[in-house]
């Protein structure tokens, strides 16, 4: 085995000790306490809280990087600490449902991914059952028009059911798919130059523009509508999908070789145009990851294939020899994220020196933080570690499992059928 790959799982293995050992347990579960931005007084601040149960920061997401790490070490602590972290999650499952939380971050089609993944790697089939029950549920809920994007709502959604829509009792997951996408049609707004969607739902600013990426916009809408598409053989789904493009291709900007954040409380530039964001949430690695995707789905449209070259070389140029150029090493809009771009554009096209530059600029950051035993850099300003996955230690564990063996180890950024 590759030294430098090994420094990688060696890496992750410490942070999943800390994890384990900085778990609160009651009656055989388990949550975190951890950094978290929550409103109050009209403004975001950071609290210092118990974990949720959801995929985002809470402990389904926490539970689900422990699962992968037990795949290569085979610790028994480690398989203990995440069975307990997805019962926790399991338990909050009556009350996102009372919510309409069926969200993939957010909700419970990002606990039903959880387990179902743990259930098959732990060879644990009441696991995959309770996973599956889960995402049978959030089927159930009716498509909302306060949750569309992939972090809260349909977008996020739609592929969970149509991969789940191949097994047995299929019909009925694909039947909520289709609702979804219907809700995503209805919804778009349309105009010449592609479509759009108010993600921000009852909480966007009157005027405000539409947000472009793969977390809250159209990058990630489109995946939804394609992969749909491609499931259902109906064209209205892939042309929605290409519209949604066109409307984000409209707001590329050459000369940063990126695409703006249109957040309307994001400050605009000297030159007055709004500012690129370089993260998996807004911008260009996040953009990269769904025209990968899309470029699978849609081989005969060229130009998904240049914008993917186009958010690769701007994300690539970004990392360079060292992590935390964006201050973060988490997966939402941090360094561990972005490399995760060049990860999947190695094995997309056959290029296997990106996935050297991502070894590189991670050796770079395991040496500068693990291995100095300094604090590794979280998606929180101002906050010290947290031990989420998309914001904290379980998703820079995720990243550090993805550069050790990233055919084992699937992206969590992209969630594709």
């Amino acid at each position: 085995m590759n030294t430098d790959r090994l420094g990688f799982l060696q890496a992750a293995d410490r942070i999943g000790h800390r994890l384990c050992r900085d778990a609160l347990w009651s009656d055989g579960r388990c949550t975190w306490l951890g950094w978290a931005m929550e409103a109050h007084g009209g403004a975001w601040r950071t609290a210092y809280r118990p974990a949720s149960g959801v995929l985002y920061e809470g402990s389904a997401g926490i539970g689900l990087f422990l699962t992968l790490l037990f795949h290569f070490t085979g610790e028994p602590i480690t398989r203990d600490t995440a069975l307990a972290a997805l019962a926790h999650a399991l338990s909050g499952t009556d009350a996102l449902a009372s919510g309409g939380e069926y969200g993939l971050h957010s909700g419970l089609g990002g606990i039903a991914l959880a387990c179902g993944t743990a259930g098959r790697l732990l060879d644990h089939e009441g696991l995959a059952a309770q996973g599956d029950a889960v995402l049978r549920r959030a089927a159930r809920i009716a498509p909302d028009a306060d949750r569309i994007d992939v972090i809260n709502g349909s977008a996020g959604l739609i592929p969970l059911l149509i991969a789940a829509s191949h097994g047995e009792r299929g019909e009925e997951l694909l039947r909520a798919a289709l609702a979804h996408g219907e809700h995503l049609l209805a919804l778009a707004t349309r105009t010449a130059s592609g479509w759009s969607w108010n993600t921000l739902g009852s909480g966007a600013a009157p005027g405000a523009a539409h947000l472009l990426g793969l977390a809250h916009g159209g990058s990630g809408i489109a995946c939804a509508l394609a992969a749909l598409g491609a499931a259902s053989g109906r064209a209205a789904f892939t042309d929605a999908a290409l519209a949604a493009l066109a409307y984000e291709r409209g707001h590329f900007q050459p000369d940063q070789g990126n695409w703006p954040d249109l957040r309307d409380f994001v400050p605009r530039g000297a030159d007055g145009r709004p500012v690129c964001m370089l993260a998996w949430c807004h911008g260009a690695p996040g953009i990269g990851l769904a025209r990968l995707y899309l470029h699978r789905l849609l081989p005969d449209e060229p130009s998904i294939l240049v914008e993917a070259e186009t958010a690769i070389r701007t994300t690539a140029a970004s990392l360079g020899g060292t992590m935390a150029a964006t201050g973060s090493f988490c997966l939402c809009h941090g360094d561990g994220g972005n490399a995760d771009l060049l990860i999947e554009a190695s094995a997309a096209l056959d290029r296997p020196s990106l996935l050297t530059q991502a070894r590189n600029a991670g050796a770079a950051a395991v040496a500068r933080y693990e291995e100095a035993a300094l604090p590794w850099p979280c998606g929180l300003p101002g906050a010290g570690e947290t031990p989420g996955l998309m914001l904290g230690l379980a998703g820079i564990g995720h990243a550090l499992l993805r550069l050790h063996d990233p055919e084992q180890v699937p992206s969590i950024l992209i969630c594709a059928p």
